[in-house]
């Protein structure tokens, strides 16, 4: 009877365990850069940033190596039955510690036109807005496309997502880039 009873403990542990592992979240480490910054005294001080993705289900990252991204990462993150997210991640040059969180309105502003030249005028909307970590950031799109970008400790991060065919995109497919967007930690 002892020896039922552990058995049946040990299958439903095994069961628990199996259960919790497929609901968990995958995340995986995307790219790491070192930045750069000088203390008033002149001296040059080194911060490693690691940027990983975690996503509530399985995603595919397909790196793309025809993009010429010196210091930088390129990738296609897809999951069936939405459109996919293409990433670009590269250090910003603005400080190691700048991020959208401290940016005046103006160059809240000034990131959203950048981004919008690529839409014909008066076609796309735009605006600003949080993750729900807190964390600000700029969209600019259309029907077909959609540009995110954020800025956090020195690193840039840019999303742009479409259909292969430029088909409209839908509410699941501009969920998809959000849940992209926020899975996206640097750290």
């Amino acid at each position: 009877m002892k020896k039922l009873i552990f058995v049946l403990c040990a299958v439903f542990a095994l069961a628990a365990v199996t259960a919790f592992a497929e609901s968990a979240p995958e995340k995986v480490v995307l790219w790491e850069h070192t930045a750069k910054e000088t203390d008033a005294d002149g001296n040059e001080i080194e911060q490693l940033v690691k940027v990983t993705l975690e996503t509530k289900a399985p995603v595919e990252i397909s790196p793309i190596d025809t993009v010429d991204v010196s210091d930088g990462f390129f990738a296609k993150i897809s999951r069936e039955g939405v459109a996919p997210v293409v990433v670009a991640i590269s250090p910003a040059d603005y400080g190691a510690h700048a991020n959208l969180n401290n940016a005046t309105e103006e160059q809240l502003q000034m990131l959203i036109d950048r981004i919008a030249e690529q839409f014909e005028e008066g076609s796309y909307n735009s605006g600003v807005t949080k993750t729900e970590s807190g964390n600000v950031y700029v969209y600019a799109g259309d029907s077909t496309t959609r540009s995110i970008l954020q800025v956090y400790e020195d690193t840039l991060l840019e999303l742009i997502q479409f259909h292969d065919d430029f088909a409209d995109l839908t509410a699941e497919d501009q969920a998809f880039a959000v849940e992209v967007l926020q899975g996206i930690w640097m750290e």
